[in-house]
């Protein structure tokens, strides 16, 4: 820019100096003296650096506007006020596309627990269910059971070695309140696909076992979840017979499982 305006300057005094030799050679020497010729330099050298001056001047600006530009921070997004309420999702039994599994907590519960991580794991906490935690006060708890279970996709019924016969005297599974039964009546009732869990060895329970309106249970194909080494194997088939219901495939297709 230097160099630019140093030519620029150059020039024009170039031009003034020998406008000033021409008007001296062309004018009488009575009529253009020294002091003349210098005045008109200093007007013309003036009118050059007015001209040079008022055309820095917005180059400048304009370079002081692009710098900055590039210079001016980003300003931080804008944090979410302290005062906002965060809305936590409602947890509800039952909820539509959910898993329901039935067990009996003082039963395999150990197994259960590690079923139960790896299907939040796979599909979200908010779809499965271990259980009803919790019936309102002065509820008809058989209803209430009935409606939770009606609302979920895939119910999974836990078996175990003593699930058949335990209870004391009666079995619980003869029980018209037992828990365990009012959930699996629901979800037979409903048409709503049971899978039998068999953990600790158990093995399905045959038709004659069972109460009458649990004997369609004998028939739900089965799969097994063993402990390890064959855990994380057994599984894998119950989260891929799982998402087979829930993405609401042929049923023809759930012929395919062999059962137990």
């Amino acid at each position: 820019m230097r160099n630019k305006f140093g030519s620029i300057c150059g020039s024009i005094a170039h031009w003034t100096l020998s406008g000033a030799a021409w008007a001296q050679a062309a004018m009488p020497q009575n009529e253009l003296d020294s002091d003349t010729v210098v005045g008109f330099i200093t007007i013309a050298v003036a009118a050059v650096i007015y001209w040079v001056w008022k055309k820095r001047r917005p180059d400048a600006q304009s370079n002081v506007s692009r710098q900055q530009a590039f210079t001016m921070p980003t300003p931080a997004p804008t944090a979410p006020s302290a005062q906002t309420p965060v809305r936590e999702r409602t947890r509800e039994p039952g909820e539509a596309g959910s898993v329901f599994i039935s067990y009996r907590r003082g039963d395999a519960g150990d197994v259960v627990g590690r079923i139960y991580d790896r299907l939040v794991n796979e599909f979200g906490k908010p779809r499965v269910f271990k259980d009803v935690d919790s019936i309102p006060l002065g509820v008809d708890f058989r209803k209430h059971l009935s409606d939770s279970v009606g609302k979920c996709r895939v119910f999974l019924a836990i078996i175990s070695r003593g699930w058949v016969q335990q209870g004391d005297g009666v079995r619980r599974l003869d029980q018209p309140n037992d828990f365990v039964r009012i959930e699996m009546e629901a979800a037979l009732h409903r048409n709503i696909p049971v899978i039998p869990v068999l953990v600790q060895g158990a093995s399905l329970p045959q038709e004659e076992e069972l109460p009458a309106s649990l004997r369609e249970l004998a028939y739900r194909n089965a799969t097994a979840v063993r402990a390890d080494p064959d855990f994380h194997a057994d599984i894998t088939r119950l989260i891929d017979g799982i998402a087979f219901h829930l993405n609401a495939q042929p049923k023809d297709a759930a012929n395919q499982a062999r059962p137990h």
